[in-house]
């Protein structure tokens, strides 16, 4: 094992991931924690621009594929081709993630947060059950939430059925969702199911006592 790998062993055995579907509050979570904690934060939608440009067809051929989809090819598609295609995705992700966090090589632990942390991906990594989670949204509020944000608007706009589009996108996240649940289940890491009845101090309660840093395991 070379040294680069070897460090992101390390990274990944004392980091904290937060993983899960989109429109679960992951990221509000992770930016609390980071600030609370003083902990460097890898929010790895920050860097999806990055990986579609770096993608290749040999290597990343769903990736590439994406990248050259318009919107309508994406959400009018069947959806259990589009949830495959996620997993397939997220995977193809994955090495271009390993590259990112070599330059978090030298930190003690950072927090890990995206959906393209599946749990099979970060298990082989060595992350520990104490040190991931994972959000996974009732269907009524990724509803409710997702209709909130202006950008999902921008991308229904340049579909010829936004209605279909918007149906199809929601089931595909849906279902990421429950097989997400499931994968968690099979590698024995926790997952919460959010449905809007707890609020966010709660939550985030909830997650510093998973992580178990409000025993003083960081400072």
């Amino acid at each position: 094992m070379t040294a680069s790998l070897r460090s992101l062993h390390r990274l990944f055995s004392s980091s904290f991931v937060l993983g899960g579907s989109p429109c679960s509050g992951k990221s509000t979570l992770a930016e609390r924690l980071a600030r609370d904690f003083g902990l460097p934060y890898y929010k790895v939608d920050d860097y999806q621009g990055q990986h579609l440009e770096r993608a290749d067809p040999d290597n990343h051929p769903t990736m590439t594929a994406y990248a050259n989809m318009t919107w309508d090819q994406i959400w009018l598609s069947p959806v259990d081709r589009q949830v495959e295609d996620l997993f397939t995705f997220y995977t193809e992700r994955f090495s271009m993630i390993h590259e990112d966090l070599v330059a978090y090589a030298g930190q003690e632990a950072i927090i890990m947060e995206g959906a393209a942390f599946l749990p099979s991906l970060i298990y082989a990594w060595g992350v520990q059950p104490r040190n991931a989670l994972f959000l996974v949204p009732t269907k009524q509020f990724q509803l409710k939430h997702y209709s909130q944000r202006p950008w999902v608007e921008q991308i229904l706009a340049a579909c010829q059925n936004p209605q279909q589009a918007f149906a199809n996108w929601m089931d595909r996240d849906h279902r990421f969702g429950l097989e997400i649940m499931q994968q968690a289940q099979d590698y024995v890491y926790q997952t919460v199911i959010v449905d809007g009845k707890t609020n966010i101090d709660a939550q985030y309660t909830r997650l510093i006592d998973h992580f178990q840093l409000s025993e003083g395991r960081w400072n």
